[in-house]
């Protein structure tokens, strides 16, 4: 019997109007999930439109089949992207024909679809087309299976055009983690209900437009990684393009593919809560405008520091409107002494600056020197910070002094006005909150407790 292993899938080849990928654009994911948005320069759009009209060798596109229910279906360009919106641009007259189509007619060069000649536009619109090959089989857009198959195809075909980690890494779309960083860092995003790109993302933190640096080749979503690393860690570990890898494909589930519960971990809370006091401490910054980050942030081991300075700062101290303002001067100041320093006299900041790279050891050396810079300069203009009570939680018998001394009500039910019936909270739903926060230094002691209800505890906690 011959040797003849089973296809994964099947391919049926076809040929496609390019008029139809204008008129019929809800037929076709021209950017799937897995993929980055890239936009070809008008010459390069140019130089297809030529090779179209001179019926020139064009590679065939790819695309997979997407089932959506038993009665609709779109088409997924899993390579082919730039092929395909330089039609629909043409279609669109956002650019005209190149001159180089002269030497077929005089007629054609610098026209819009819009001004051309009939028989020119009928000649576009019915002889013009593009050769495909549909993948059939690999169509549920909730398999992971499925999405694997599609994924290793693009990548196979990108061969001449290689993909650094963070790319590759962001296709694997049943990761948890890969979800949580597309979701809070990258500048697109996908509606897997729909099933369609959607070329923005509200979601994205403000704090990336802070960062003088492009998220081209997806270095914010390279910082989002980091970061979540450092908390993984709770402090100091190897940041390298290897383990950040090695840390989306560990989160991978069985029903990854469009869910996004990684972001009610603690660690990635903490992510978050870092870079929202990140943002807010600089984001009256002068530099900052739709074009502009702040040029102090322009180095990412430079940023990752100030991180690592601002979570020890958070977790540990109070953080008012003033200690804000001291480290935003406090890191303009070490900024200029970085960027000016003698390396004949300043060994703290020529240290800093040849630990450059992401190893564990690398993130330590850079953190103890600028922290220990930041307090002397917190003593040399004397002031001191509040630190936080190192013990969070009550004990079990404060717990229980708290609920007997709020006679099982809740304490803000009662000053809204409800009733003692309303306002009653059973023990195994009872909150013991700080009235004084202990992110603004409130201590952990009978006196600065009551007794919330869940609703209030989680909204009071959402405020604060």
């Amino acid at each position: 019997m011959a040797f003849n292993p089973k296809s994964e899938y099947t391919i049926v080849p076809t040929e496609i109007g390019i008029k139809d990928f204008f008129e019929y654009k809800e037929d076709f994911v021209t950017r799937p999930p897995y993929q980055r948005k890239v936009v070809w320069n008008k010459k390069k759009k140019q130089a297809l439109m030529d090779s179209l009209f001179r019926r020139y060798y064009i590679p065939k596109l790819v695309i997979r089949e997407v089932r959506l229910s038993e009665d609709r279906a779109v088409n997924e360009i899993v390579d082919g992207q730039q092929r395909i919106t330089t039609v629909q641009d043409f279609f669109d007259n956002q650019y005209p024909l190149p001159k180089s189509l002269g030497d077929i007619s005089k007629d054609l060069p610098g026209r819009y679809y819009k001004d051309l000649d009939t028989e020119v536009r009928k000649f576009i619109d019915k002889s013009l087309k593009y050769q495909a090959d549909i993948i059939k089989n690999i169509e549920n857009p909730s398999s992971v299976e499925h999405q694997i198959i599609a994924t290793e195809i693009f990548w196979r075909l990108q061969q001449g055009e290689t993909l650094n980690y963070m790319e590759i890494a962001h296709a694997q779309l049943s990761s948890l983690s890969r979800n949580f960083i597309v979701k809070y860092s990258d500048d697109l995003t996908f509606d897997y209900h729909k099933y369609e790109p959607i070329d923005e993302n509200p979601d994205k933190m403000p704090f990336f437009n802070l960062l003088n640096v492009e998220n081209d080749r997806m270095k914010h979503l390279q910082f989002m990684a980091r970061f979540l690393l450092i908390e993984n860690a709770n402090g100091y570990t190897d940041l390298s393009d290897k383990k950040i890898a090695e840390f989306i494909e560990d989160e991978k589930a069985t029903d990854g593919i469009g869910n996004y519960t990684f972001e009610n971990k603690s660690i990635a809370q903490n992510v978050i809560k870092n870079l929202k006091l990140f943002y807010k401490i600089f984001e009256n910054d002068p530099m900052l405008d739709e074009n502009n980050g702040v040029k102090e942030f322009s180095v990412e081991y430079f940023i990752i520091s100030i991180y690592m300075l601002i979570r020890h700062v958070r977790e540990n101290y109070v953080v008012n409107e003033n200690v804000q303002s001291i480290i935003k001067e406090f890191v303009y100041k070490f900024h200029f002494r970085w960027k000016t320093y003698d390396e004949l006299s300043d060994t703290d900041l020529l240290t800093f600056s040849n630990r450059r790279q992401q190893g564990e050891h690398d993130l330590e050396v850079r953190d103890m020197i600028l922290r220990q810079l930041f307090f002397q300069y917190l003593k040399d203009i004397d002031f001191e910070l509040i630190e936080k009570d190192r013990n969070r939680a009550f004990s079990e018998l404060e717990r229980i002094i708290i609920y007997r001394n709020g006679k099982g009500y809740c304490q803000q039910c009662l000053r809204e006005g409800k009733s003692e019936t309303e306002s009653k909270v059973s023990w195994s739903n009872y909150q013991a909150d700080h009235v004084l926060p202990h992110s603004k230094g409130g201590k952990t002691i009978i006196d600065n407790g009551e007794l919330l209800c869940t609703y209030h505890n989680l909204s009071k906690g959402n405020r604060n």
